[in-house]
Formats: structure tokens, sequence, C-alpha cells
């Protein structure tokens, strides 16, 4: 007599294999995103080493737009990490930090540092520190100059996040509801706030599943971006 599982046996055993992996693959998924945020989170704090070490030697932080003379792949990327920090004096060693979760845009010569993580000079965006360098020249600060010098002090790091989109992404959306009066609920509740309030990037919240809306943010004031978000 030959010896065999029985069809009630082969399915209990598929049965067990796949609550196994249902429960595996979501446990996986979740440790990739945990690790992709460690990594987004050691570049940002060896980013922001690398901007208060020039802005001692400069007393101002360097630049974040597309006007810096030379050309391709002197010039960097506008909002993003820029050349003074790595050349002539080297506060990191490149500027390419890589977002892993932009990593599927691909790099140009002209556009070397897409996919990387963004970095924004409050003066130079919105301020006077670099008008020789503006495209247009302002004349004046940006009427958002004070709130961004409130809110983020003088930078601002973004990585897009697990949902791989920078917030904020879709203003319809009920996830995405800004608090009245301008800001995230619990972020940024003073008033009045000038800055548009569908302007501001959401934070990351890990709580709130492996693909999560928001981006992950550190400012010269607040290592998760908002100083109110502690």
């Amino acid at each position: 007599m030959k010896k065999g599982f029985t069809l009630i046996e082969l399915l209990i055993v598929v049965a067990i294999i796949a609550i196994l992996a249902a429960i595996a693959v979501p446990n996986f998924l979740e440790a990739q995103t945990r690790a992709k945020v460690s990594r987004v989170k050691a570049d940002m704090r060896s980013a922001a080493i690398a901007l208060e070490s020039y802005q001692v030697d400069y007393n101002r932080y360097p630049f974040d737009g597309y006007n810096f003379p030379g050309a391709a792949p002197k010039k960097y990327n506008y909002w993003y990490l820029p050349v003074t920090l790595s050349s002539p004096i080297s506060y990191i060693t490149s500027v390419h930090y890589k977002d892993p979760f932009r990593m599927q845009v691909p790099d140009s010569a002209t556009n070397w540092q897409a996919g990387g993580i963004r970095y924004t000079s409050v003066d130079s965006t919105w301020g006077l520190a670099y008008v020789p360098l503006q495209s247009p020249a302002r004349v004046t600060p940006s009427i958002y100059y004070d709130d961004m010098s409130a809110e983020y002090g003088g930078w601002r790091l973004q990585s897009a996040g697990p949902d791989r989109t920078y917030s904020p992404s879709n203003s319809s959306s009920p996830a995405m509801a800004i608090a009245t009066g301008g800001g995230w609920p619990g972020v940024s509740t003073k008033a009045p706030f000038a800055y548009p309030a569908d302007q501001l990037a959401q934070p990351y919240d890990p709580t709130n599943g492996t693909v999560s809306l928001g981006d992950i943010l550190r400012s010269q004031k607040a290592t998760n971006g908002y100083q109110n978000a502690q």
C-alpha cells in the first residue's frame, strides 16, 4: 500500500504557507521602508553638518539655485545641494545624496541630481542674500521670508518619502487636508502664517503604514522639518 498526503492535508499545508506569507511579506516591506527612512535621515544629518560648517566659514548658507557659474556637471540643479559644499573646501565628499524613494528618476548630464535629496536655502529662495545670482534679481524680500525664516531657520532638506511624491500632491484628498489657518495639524499652528497652506510639505508619519503620505524633512530648526512637530 502506497502512502501519501491526502488532498485535505495538502490544502492545510498550502493554507499555512499562505498565512505565513501574509504575515511575513508586510513585515519585510516595513523593514525595507524603515531602512530607507534611516538612510535618508543619516544622509540629511551629514548634509546638515556640512551646511552648518559652511555657514560658520561664510556667515551664510550656500545658494540653492542653478545659476552657479560653470558648465555641467559643475552646475547643480535647482533646490539641490550645491557643489560649493564639496569644492574647493570638502565639507562633504559628494553633494549627490540619492533619495532612495526617488531613485527611479534617471540622471542626465544637465540633471545629474535628479532623484537626490532636495535642499532649499531660505535666504536664496525668499531673501536677498544671493541677489547677484538670482534671475530675475529680487529687489525686496519675499512676503514669505519672515515666515520661512521663523519656521525653518536657514534651510530645509526634503525627501519624497515612501509615497514617492513630494507633498502636497493632491490637496483634494481628505488625507492631505490642510489645517485651517495654514500648516498641517500639530505642525504649523501659529497664526497668521502667510505662506499658502496648500504649498507646505506634509511631514512623513511612520505610524500610517508602509506607503505613508508625506515627506521626510529636516530644517535648521527641527530634525523633522517643523518646530511644532517635535
